[in-house]
């Protein structure tokens, strides 16, 4: 017998049903996909732009870890500062390359959209040497530098005046910053003195960016740093997880949504070939009382399972590489802190491992239907109808 050439046209004898049936194999399969594909993306992506804060480790404020991440990752309103005596101090210390004081908050401009502000001097371009700036950095207290997915959203170029609501100051764009992938390419950067002044937070930081000498010695730093007066310090790593912790009860929402949309998919599976068993009854009776045996007959139902199954798999994992875009912006819609860059992209292990569930699906759903029809009597199945 040629087992898949019969278990296809078997399949296409009931088009619309074995196309629905696909369909649901397909969307349980493409939230799969693009759960474990965003994960994985997260993931490195998250690592990726920790990396390229430039530094090993951040003194900032005491307070909230969360709070204090979402000021790192994002940007954020920051009420509590630190001091040019902290930079200071901190730079003074063992071990400790370079500190380096960053500013960062946010005005609200027009229709309640904020936009966030991070004043930069020599010290902090020190830390994003892959950074690529067309035209110049500041050449006055009025210049900014606008990343290119902004100027190109505002329309402005080289030159052209830049104005935040509520302020009286006109800024210059004395660069265009390309883009980085990463969380560089949401800000908006000025001169360090005038980002201050414009907060009325003169002397002040909001973090100290600190490079070592030594990563062996970061515990040390950490000790050293948060034995100062109203400072903590939060290491690269101690961000990653607080990160990942804020991301676990989401993680776990979205894991339950993709388990029971693979669930129902197998039920669907389940019902549509055991469905397809009961009317051809008197067809595989036919068939048994020519020759097929039971094996014969258990191979036949359950290839037709596997093919409708994995055909499901291919297509749900194709439907979302295209569309990958609307998935990625859901799905950052309900993790927090989502970093820049194309997080659902194709990657062969994923869409392998993908493809296997829907195999494997297939099998487990396939295998009642299969032996059902394998146990069927031929004399009994001829006189069914």
């Amino acid at each position: 017998m040629k087992f898949f050439s019969v278990a296809l046209k078997n399949l296409l004898r009931r088009r619309v049903r074995s196309a629905l049936t696909l369909l649901g194999i397909a969307v349980g399969i493409a939230m799969l996909f693009s759960f474990m594909s965003f994960n994985a993306g997260y993931q490195a992506s998250l690592r990726q732009d920790l990396n390229r804060l430039g530094a090993h480790m951040l003194a900032i404020a005491k307070g909230c870890p969360y709070e204090a991440t979402a000021m790192v990752m994002h940007g954020g309103v920051i009420e509590d500062y630190l001091t040019e005596e902290h930079i200071a101090t901190i730079r003074a210390m063992p071990n400790v390359k370079t500190a380096v004081g960053m500013f960062m908050n946010q005005k609200i401009v027009h229709q309640g959209k904020p936009v966030i502000i991070q004043g930069l001097d020599e010290a902090g371009f020190a830390l994003k040497p892959w950074w690529v700036i067309e035209g110049e950095r500041f050449v006055d207290a009025n210049s900014v530098i606008l990343p290119a997915g902004k100027a190109t959203e505002t329309g402005l170029t080289l030159g052209s005046e830049y104005r935040i609501s509520g302020v009286d100051q006109v800024f210059t764009v004395t660069g265009i910053l390309q883009k980085t992938g990463s969380q560089d390419d949401q800000f908006i950067y000025m001169p360090l003195l005038t980002a201050q002044r414009l907060f009325n937070a003169e002397g002040k930081v909001t973090s100290v960016a600190i490079q070592l000498e030594d990563l062996r010695q970061v515990q040390a730093v950490v000790d050293l740093v948060q034995a100062l007066p109203d400072v903590q310090a939060i290491t690269m790593s101690q961000m990653l997880g607080t990160v990942q912790t804020l991301m676990e009860s989401a993680q776990a929402l979205i894991t339950s949504i993709v388990v029971v949309a693979v669930l129902i998919s197998a039920l669907g599976v389940l019902n549509s070939i055991l469905t397809s068993v009961f009317e051809r009854t008197r067809e595989i009776g036919m068939m048994k009382a020519v020759g097929a045996g039971a094996v014969d007959i258990f191979a036949l139902v359950w290839i037709e399972s596997i093919l409708l199954t994995a055909s499901g798999g291919v297509v749900g994992i194709a439907a979302a590489i295209g569309a990958g875009t609307l998935i990625e912006g859901a799905l950052r819609g309900i993790l927090p802190f989502a970093p820049a860059g194309n997080l659902i992209t194709f990657n062969p292990d994923i869409a392998g491992m993908s493809l296997l569930v829907s195999v494997i699906l297939g099998v487990v759903a396939g295998a009642y239907p299969a032996l059902r029809a394998s146990q069927l009597s031929p004399m009994e199945a001829i006189r069914s109808e």
